[in-house]
């Protein structure tokens, strides 16, 4: 969109946008010619970005949370309190019983992080974290890229995290960014139904249940939607 040398826009883009006059304009005429021009493109390339983040919040966030209504959820507070959050390594923990608001929740979160303060978000629903983590597994070269992606992401958020199939990779994946993420200043976001002790003995391959639940409970602000 500009002159890869001096910024400016190429002789192509002047020419189209003064409708062809850019060829016989006067020297004195094209500066400010210039400075139209290069507003005009500025804005064009921010909403061509605007336009593709907002395509790309629609295709990570599912419809059904996009347009929460949170006075209508059964814990008002407690979204509230969720909305609160900064970003920082420490992480958040919302835990209750189902159709309490955890999910709708964290993505009316999730949306301001996204838009406002710009940041890459890994999402996970139960079945696809299992099928990206068996997909990964298959050879060292993809799992070193996931692993590197989950632990690297801005934000990365387990939705009922409780419910997934726990493999020993998967097991090994959760272990991982909970040990990795928050030593490293990058947070984990998760919504479970168990208690901690429940969780713990779902996933207790090599001991690491018990190791998993007291990195969550380290790293994570707890929020009790019961």
């Amino acid at each position: 969109m500009y002159d890869s040398l001096c910024g400016l826009p190429a002789y192509e883009e002047l020419m189209e946008l003064t409708n062809g006059a850019w060829k016989t304009m006067p020297d004195q005429e094209r500066p400010a010619t210039i400075e139209r021009c290069k507003l005009y493109l500025k804005e064009k390339a921010r909403q061509m970005e605007e336009t593709a983040r907002r395509e790309a919040w629609e295709r990570l966030c599912p419809p059904e949370y996009r347009n929460t209504i949170y006075e209508q959820l059964p814990k008002v507070t407690k979204f509230e309190e969720v909305q609160r959050w900064q970003y920082g390594p420490m992480g958040l923990l919302l835990v209750g019983s189902t159709r309490q608001g955890k999910t709708r929740s964290v993505w009316k979160l999730l949306e301001r992080l996204y838009f406002n303060e710009k940041r890459k978000i890994k999402a996970f629903i139960p079945m696809d974290l299992k099928l990206e983590v068996a997909n990964a597994w298959r050879d060292a070269e993809t799992a070193e890229d996931f692993v590197s992606e989950l632990r690297h992401v801005g934000v990365l958020f387990f939705d009922d995290l409780d419910t997934v199939k726990f493999t020993e990779a998967v097991e090994e994946t959760i272990y991982d960014a909970f040990e990795f993420r928050p030593t490293h200043e990058k947070p984990v976001i998760a919504t479970v139904n168990r208690t901690g002790r429940e969780l713990a003995a779902r996933m207790n391959a090599n001991g690491r249940g018990a190791k998993i639940v007291e990195r969550m409970r380290e790293f994570c602000r707890v929020i009790n939607f019961t």
